[in-house]
């Protein structure tokens, strides 16, 4: 008696969705004498498709119940993504004698690491993340990290969750570069910038800035910008700062609402710093 294998309308569709998303698809014909190729070599996350070239109905059917297409009638086909490694023997439920395999061979050990954003603020953090290739929980992940102008060291490990992905909480000072070490591989390396923090007060008819990191800003300045009617700023005094990287100010702004911010240039902020930018302060005079 011949044995056929029903699939459920919406597993046929999700099998067939998840071929499409395959690294590289390899197609095997279903013909009268058997499956051609009958032995098939591929990298996990792979698809193969089996292609009906007969003129009479087949079932593809996996040994151990992995998969089991529908009843395919001449012409169609079924398409199958191997997400592990490992050899894997299937039949014709049409013709049990024919067979065949798919050899699925795990990729080169790679790990990536790509970082949430590109720049912080001195004092906040941030997330850098990647995936290892085998897919594999709790494979162990180490965190190196090279400051701007030091050495590089190693600053935590992880281990992997679900379908190999890792995560780690930087809170970097100055430009930092890190790499995700993983096995005998690393990741290429993802560098995030630091702008210093400014500070921008008022306290009555007096403004306060202060900018913070690595760094001292005395003899550094800041500029004072107003935002213009149209949306843009325009500097309108450039203020130096003093001893604690700190200047208390006046600022001469027309009558009216004014809408204010303090910016530190590039050239100001200091070697491993990018420009920063302070909060907006609303002032009527």
């Amino acid at each position: 008696m011949r044995r056929i294998f029903l699939l459920p309308i919406a597993l046929v569709a999700t099998l067939v969705v998840a071929a499409s998303a395959g690294a590289d698809t390899k197609t095997v014909q279903i013909t009268k004498t058997g499956f051609t190729p009958g032995s098939t070599t591929i990298t996990v996350g792979d698809t193969v498709t089996w292609h009906n070239a007969d003129a009479t109905s087949h079932q593809v059917v996996a040994n151990d119940g992995s998969f089991a297409s529908p009843v395919l009638k001449s012409g169609e086909t079924f398409s199958f993504t191997f997400t592990q490694a490992g050899k894997t023997t299937y039949h014709d439920a049409f013709a049990t004698s024919k067979k065949g395999t798919v050899t699925t061979n795990a990729p080169a050990a790679n790990v990536t690491l790509t970082g949430s954003t590109s720049t912080v603020t001195y004092g906040d953090n941030t997330t850098v993340s990647g995936t290892v290739t085998n897919q594999l929980a709790n494979e162990p992940v180490t965190l190196m990290s090279q400051p701007y102008g030091k050495g590089s060291q190693s600053l935590a490990t992880t281990m992997t969750q679900a379908n190999g992905a890792f995560s780690f909480g930087v809170s970097p000072t100055i430009q930092t570069s890190y790499q995700a070490r993983w096995r005998s591989t690393g990741s290429p390396s993802v560098t995030i910038n630091v702008r210093p923090r400014v500070g921008f007060g008022r306290s009555g008819k007096l403004f306060v800035a202060k900018v913070t990191s690595d760094l001292a800003y005395a003899g550094h300045y800041v500029w004072v910008q107003r935002k213009a009617p149209l949306g843009s700023f325009r500097n309108v005094k450039r203020v130096y700062l003093g001893a604690n990287s700190r200047a208390v100010f006046r600022a001469t702004l027309p009558k009216g609402r004014s809408i204010l911010r303090l910016v530190l240039p590039q050239t100001q902020a200091g070697v491993g710093y990018t420009a920063g930018t302070s909060r907006l302060i609303s002032f009527k005079r």
